[in-house]
């Protein structure tokens, strides 16, 4: 468990919130027991959102969140909405991306099915987020522990969820044989799969990603910890 010191320090710079916490030396995230975390107001590149989404995920972690005044969140973006982020995350009840990245109302568009796959109208959404608002950053985030994942390894069949299910099973390796293993692998393996799966069938997003105004990136949560691991 992380302890916080009574100690933060906030600084304004330039338009940039950066937040220093002084944690337990048990974290991590570190070997001094320093966190550096920061929330940048705009965010102009993808790699700046890819910052924004890590430091987001130490806050959480932390047990610090500053995105946190909804009132005002909700005031500030009824008349328009500038997400820099796209997320395509699973539906799991344990993983909600804007509390895990501690991003608020309006800083990040997500988009959840089982097994946090892709389908026409996963890629349209996409397609909208960057083309038309300008989102920088689409991050396709798989989890540990994922009921979808299981269903597919043990190739359930129920209803609508028998096809969904179907597109997982090319991620399952067939030289695992520890079931935790398996389903980690699978899970790591479908983010893979995902993201080659959205770049070869939207020209929209992979045109973007070729002139570098948008960034794509795997993702995978810790449903025991809460930590963000990032693939780029």
């Amino acid at each position: 468990m992380i302890k916080r010191k009574k100690t933060v320090n906030i600084l304004l710079l330039i338009g940039t919130f950066s937040t220093t916490l002084i944690v337990g030396q048990n974290n991590n995230n570190t070997q001094s027991g320093r966190i550096e975390v920061k929330e940048q107001k705009t965010i102009r590149t993808p790699e700046e959102a890819v910052e924004e989404l890590k430091n987001g995920n130490l806050r959480f972690l932390a047990n610090a969140p500053i995105n946190t005044n909804f009132k005002g969140q909700i005031e500030a973006t009824k008349g328009n909405q500038a997400p820099h982020s796209i997320i395509l995350s699973c539906i799991d009840s344990r993983i909600p991306p804007e509390i895990i990245f501690d991003q608020g109302i309006g800083n990040v568009f997500v988009a959840r099915v089982a097994g946090n796959i892709q389908d026409p109208n996963i890629l349209g959404s996409m397609e909208f987020a960057t083309k038309v608002i300008g989102s920088k950053l689409i991050v396709v985030m798989g989890h540990n522990r994922c009921g979808a994942i299981r269903g597919a390894i043990e190739n359930v069949q129920l209803g609508n969820l028998t096809q969904l299910v179907n597109q997982i099973k090319p991620s399952i390796p067939i030289d695992a044989v520890d079931a935790d293993s398996k389903s980690t692998r699978t899970a790591l393996q479908n983010v893979k799969l995902t993201i080659s799966s959205i770049m070869n069938n939207s020209q929209v997003i992979k045109g973007l990603i070729a002139e570098g105004k948008v960034k794509i990136v795997g993702a995978f949560y810790d449903v025991t910890s809460g930590k963000v691991t990032f693939y780029e």
